[in-house]
């Protein structure tokens, strides 16, 4: 997959055209839910996946972190990925935060996604160029002894949507989608179109055109 090619081409694009294209084609449940938002609001990810699963203890453990869960995260990263965290929702402890986000952008990576709660936030905005992260909520409780990071590279469900190794996620200011990697090309190519029309379909618009005339004509509503 041309990685360059795909980023540059989505890049033009916006999240909403894109998850309407996945709608059109039967994958009715790619966008992640709506409670994920990111850290910055003019910052868009795109990358194939690196799914990460979690598990939570029913009570605070004390004792040693699990490294090598930990580390095999970041072993599996690579230039212009993004990490992928199921959290179930849970926000009860941080699945991601600053040292996290250097380790990863330090191998690659572009930015995370996590369904859960993230930590360290004001540090994770110093990092520069900026690391993109979506979560569900802040907080400053430790993973360490609450969840440990499980099984790296496996189908999850996030967000509530399934993600596999390599498939593409895309996120921009409204929210995140993820596209299956099989169908990547298909989709951007009729996005492509979409937003050209929607382009025409504003223009007309901001032009006096009537409502229902431009439907009519650029079939985007």
């Amino acid at each position: 997959m041309d990685l360059v090619q795909l980023r540059s081409r989505l890049g033009q694009l916006y999240v909403p055209a894109v998850a309407d294209i996945l709608d059109d084609m039967g994958y009715t449940e790619q966008v992640l839910k709506g409670n994920l938002r990111p850290l910055y609001s003019d910052v868009k990810i795109c990358g194939p996946a690196v799914t990460v699963s979690t598990y939570w203890y029913s009570s605070y453990r004390r004792g040693e972190r699990n490294i090598e869960s930990l580390a095999a995260i970041f072993d599996a990263c690579y230039n212009g990925c993004v990490v992928v965290v199921a959290c179930g929702g849970n926000r009860e402890a941080a699945c991601w935060g600053e040292l996290m986000s250097n380790a990863a952008r330090s191998r690659g990576a572009v930015g995370a996604v996590v369904d859960g709660a993230i930590r360290d936030v004001p540090k994770i905005l110093e990092i520069d160029p900026p690391f993109q992260v979506y979560s569900a909520g802040f907080t400053p409780a430790d993973s360490k002894g609450r969840v440990e990071f499980s099984e790296t590279e496996v189908e999850i469900v996030c967000g509530g949507v399934r993600v596999r190794p390599g498939d593409i996620v895309y996120g921009d200011y409204d929210g995140v989608v993820v596209i299956p990697k099989q169908v990547v090309w298909e989709v951007l190519e009729e996005a492509e179109k979409k937003v050209e029309k929607e382009t025409e379909f504003r223009k007309s618009i901001r032009q006096g055109m009537n409502f229902r005339e431009a439907v009519q004509k650029y079939k985007v509503v």
